[in-house]
């Protein structure tokens, strides 16, 4: 036969061996797949069965409105996550903590299912944000009397040269820093700090390193009692559309450049200021953006925590309301502004209010929002009527209504926050979902 003939006399012999050899090697390959310690079960089985868990916890998560703010990234919206009806790149850059979602949820449309992904209390803080290295180029000067050479008094000449290194703002616009200078008494008797003078620059537009160059004089003052002052320097950030700013702050106690009052030459000073991160309460959001009705809906929830300004110290007098403006993301321009009503002097700080904004997949880019609490403030104003007749009162009060930002925050892609960047971020992967998080009022 053929095999006899390439084989020779033992042909059949070896084609039986080759046979049972290959049964056997098949039968062992199978039995290490299947074998827990074996090479091929560790290279094939484990890492199946490690995502099939990662699966199963990722549908429990969808299940339940657990979101994990780790696995949004922004790059993924980009690939098109949008239109993939609520689901998440599992493959997050960012390696963050995940955040609780054990906050009783608010549905104020039964057909939005809610994401919860921060709760109260439990938020962790966000990246630290970069520190700006702030410096103040400062000039003192004092100059005797010289009618009175032998007295002790004479003329404080303060001088704010320049700033430089200013940190930008919270949403895309430029700066418009001012400086505030005030110099403080401190009595130790009573524990307090008296503002003795209060002095303040004009704002310059478009710079993070402004020149001022500007001088303040106080007149008669007694240099052995201006060695107990106390310089208080702010630069602040003229805001147009919502509370001013401060951005960096100085204490400069005279008592530490006596030198000043030995000699009436201008004494030049550079300090780096610390930047300041003031807070003014918390505020709840939601956040929900529909990709077919392109329209983009925000929930004005609850405050909690918030701090009164020193101009209503009574409960009663405190009116809040929340203003929201679109802006645009490059020039910072208002596009849109809506408004929450107004509670009326009552301690319940809730709106349970939904905003809605017409925005297409194309705008989402481009811009940003600033959610700004005001306070609407009635102040009496006394008017002197002399034409009214003498049966009539010739004092009337006018009733005006004032508007006082107290805190904002901004969302969007190219905001500052990083909380408020992944809350955004979020809200874009997952559509039809109202995404709500606490925020810290600025």
């Amino acid at each position: 036969m053929l095999y006899d003939e390439i084989f020779g006399p033992w042909g059949r012999i070896i084609l039986v061996g080759i046979g049972i050899g290959g049964i056997l090697f098949a039968i062992l390959i199978i039995v290490c797949f299947l074998t827990p310690g074996c090479l091929g079960y560790q290279c094939f089985k484990r890492p199946r069965k490690r995502k099939n868990n990662t699966d199963t916890q990722h549908q429990v998560d969808q299940q339940n409105g657990n979101i994990k703010l780790g696995d949004v990234s922004y790059r993924s919206w980009r690939l098109g996550s949008l239109y993939e009806n609520g689901s998440i790149c599992e493959n997050g850059e960012s390696p963050r903590d995940s955040y609780g979602s054990n906050y009783a949820e608010f549905d104020p449309k039964k057909n939005i299912s809610t994401a919860n992904l921060v709760e109260f209390g439990k938020q962790k803080t966000a990246k630290k944000l970069k520190e700006f290295p702030t410096e103040l180029t400062l000039s003192l000067q004092f100059i005797p009397n010289i009618d009175e050479p032998k007295s002790s008094l004479g003329r404080f000449v303060i001088g704010i040269e320049a700033l430089s290194g200013l940190p930008p703002k919270q949403y895309n616009c430029t700066v418009e820093p001012y400086v505030i200078v005030k110099i403080v008494k401190q009595t130790w008797t009573q524990r307090r700090r008296d503002v003795l003078h209060s002095f303040k620059t004009r704002g310059i537009r478009h710079t993070a390193s402004p020149i001022y160059q500007e001088t303040f004089v106080i007149a008669d003052v007694n240099s052995h009692e201006a060695k107990d002052w106390t310089l208080d320097i702010f630069a602040n950030d003229h805001d147009r559309y919502a509370n001013h700013t401060e951005l960096c702050s100085l204490r400069v106690p005279l008592k530490e450049v006596k030198k000043i009052f030995a000699s009436p030459e201008i004494h030049l000073f550079n300090y780096k200021m610390k930047q300041s991160h003031l807070e003014f309460g918390n505020i709840l959001l939601g956040i929900s953006y529909l990709p077919t009705a392109q329209r983009l809906t925000i929930t004005v929830m609850k405050l909690q925590d918030l701090k009164y300004p020193p101009a209503n110290q009574s409960p009663t007098e405190f009116n809040p309301y929340v203003r929201i403006l679109m802006l645009n993301g490059k020039t910072g321009r208002k596009l849109k502004k809506k408004k929450t009503r107004t509670l009326q002097g009552t301690n319940d700080l809730e709106f349970n209010e939904t905003l809605t904004f017409e925005l297409s997949l194309n705008q989402l880019d481009g811009v940003q929002f600033l959610v700004v609490l005001c306070n609407k403030l009635m102040i009496d104003e006394t008017i002197n009527n002399d034409h009214q007749s003498d049966s009539e009162d010739s004092v009337n009060f006018s009733h005006k209504q004032r508007d006082i930002p107290i805190g904002k925050i901004a969302l969007g892609k190219g905001v500052r926050g990083g909380t408020e960047r992944l809350h955004w971020f979020s809200v874009l992967q997952n559509p039809r979902k109202l995404v709500t998080v606490w925020h810290t009022l600025k």
